[in-house]
Order: structure tokens, then C-alpha cells, then sequence
């Protein structure tokens, strides 16, 4: 084996190594910044793509507001995955005062007692009707 052949091996080695850490670290970077992820049904407010699994045994009742004096709009079923958008404080709930944001519509609201967040919980939101 010549000089020149090992440089060679030595550098397709080198060029490999270097484009498996560009793939890994760029996996690694996206991961540790949900909030500059995109989402379906962006409104364009930069919430990165928050997930949460319904937690009710008899299902999450999705409300206009933070609230049961809002409307109930429809009840999603038990282990479903949700897309959540923000958190706000609303009406208490078993000890917990949090409601998440749905992106689901404009003003859906479910309480975040009966929700378990898949990774970070979502930031806050700037107002109600964020």
C-alpha cells in the first residue's frame, strides 16, 4: 500500500466522520429547540410543535376559554396525541390552574390536568386569543 492510498483512506475516513456529526448535530439542535420547530397550522406566532396525550379515561372536553363556563366544542378520546400551542391560567382544576391552547381552532382550550406534555410543556401564551 502506498503513501498516497492511505491519505486517501485517511481523508474518505475523515470526510465521513465529518458529515455524520453535521447530521447528528443538526438532529440534536432541532431537538433541543422546540420552539423554532414548525408545526402544522402555524398562525405565524413561532410556537415551535408541542405535544400533549389526553390523560382523561372518559375523554378531554376541548372548550372555547380556560374555563367550564365556556362552551364545550367537542371530547377528544382517552391516549390521543394533541398538538398543544401555549399554556394560560384559567379556572382551577383538581389543583391545577393551567389550560393549554389547542391547534385545533382559534379559541379551543383544554385543561392541562387531564393532558400529559410529550417533551417541554408549551410557553405562555402573550393573551387569550394568542
Amino acid at each position: 500500500m502506498t503513501q498516497l492510498s492511505q491519505f486517501r483512506r485517511g481523508a474518505a475516513v475523515l470526510a465521513s466522520v465529518g458529515l455524520l456529526c453535521g447530521v447528528l448535530g443538526s438532529g440534536t439542535a432541532t431537538a433541543a429547540s422546540p420552539s423554532h420547530a414548525p408545526r402544522v397550522g402555524d398562525s405565524g406566532h413561532g410556537h415551535g410543535a408541542y405535544k400533549g396525550r389526553i390523560i382523561a379515561r372518559t375523554g378531554l372536553v376541548v372548550r372555547t376559554g380556560p374555563g367550564t363556563e365556556h362552551p364545550a366544542m367537542t371530547t377528544l378520546p382517552y391516549g390521543e396525541v394533541i398538538t398543544l400551542v401555549c399554556k394560560v391560567n384559567g379556572q382551577n382544576i383538581h389543583g391545577n390552574p393551567r389550560w393549554y391552547k389547542l391547534d385545533w381552532r382559534r379559541d379551543a382550550f383544554a385543561s392541562a390536568r387531564y393532558i400529559e406534555p410529550i417533551g417541554a410543556a408549551p410557553e405562555w401564551c402573550r393573551d387569550k386569543g394568542d
